[in-house]
């Protein structure tokens, strides 16, 4: 304060001259610092609703990305179960893993299989499709037969398990007759129908 002084005193300028300066000045600090800082409040009241509904807007598109993460996995998860339940239809050349694969089935459900044998069934003559429905792949029907041995309950899992299998199965004819040495065993003819791709 006192080199204001001293630096105004050097200017020539009397007592109230000074006082009058300062007081100005000051006057001008504290309006300037008045409306500026009003200003600011109004603008910070002004964007308080603003961000308020941001932060509104912000947490419920972070609640449906997480609908749509959850849908998008719902939607996963019931294509890989459709998938799952679509039946394959095994090319020709692969008749011997079917027939292994039965055998595995066979196996989990404590079914002994006796006999297996695959037989091609002849096809009907089939009608002549118009020419605007292309045809794929022609199918041909294919008989599994088997003589097995078990009892009634593992017969049962075994068909079911035939019916839930990765390929195309149906029982298309089954004669049981119970052992003779083992009532609680039954044998069992059973033939599978499937198709295979040619």
């Amino acid at each position: 304060m006192k080199n204001l002084f001293s630096i105004l005193s050097i200017l020539k300028l009397d007592n109230k001259k000074i006082y009058l300066l300062m007081l100005a000045s000051l006057v001008i600090i504290y309006l300037d610092f008045a409306f500026l800082t009003n200003l600011q409040l109004k603008a910070i009241k002004n964007l308080t609703p603003k961000i308020t509904k941001l932060k509104a807007d912000i947490d419920a598109i972070s609640k449906n990305m997480g609908g749509m993460e959850n849908l998008k996995n719902s939607q996963i998860q019931a294509r890989q179960k459709l998938l799952a339940k679509t039946k394959k239809i095994i090319p020709e050349e692969e008749i011997a893993w079917i027939l292994q694969y039965v055998s595995e089935l066979a196996n989990k459900n404590n079914v002994k299989i006796e006999q297996m044998k695959p037989v091609k069934e002849p096809q009907a003559k089939q009608e002549k499709a118009p020419k605007a429905v292309p045809i794929e792949s022609k199918l041909s029907p294919l008989l599994i037969i088997l003589d097995i041995s078990c009892d009634y309950h593992d017969l049962g899992s075994f068909i079911n398990s035939l019916e839930n299998a990765q390929a195309f199965f149906a029982v298309q004819n089954a004669r049981i007759a119970s052992e003779q040495d083992n009532y609680l065993k039954q044998k069992v003819n059973l033939t599978l129908r499937t198709y295979v791709k040619k």
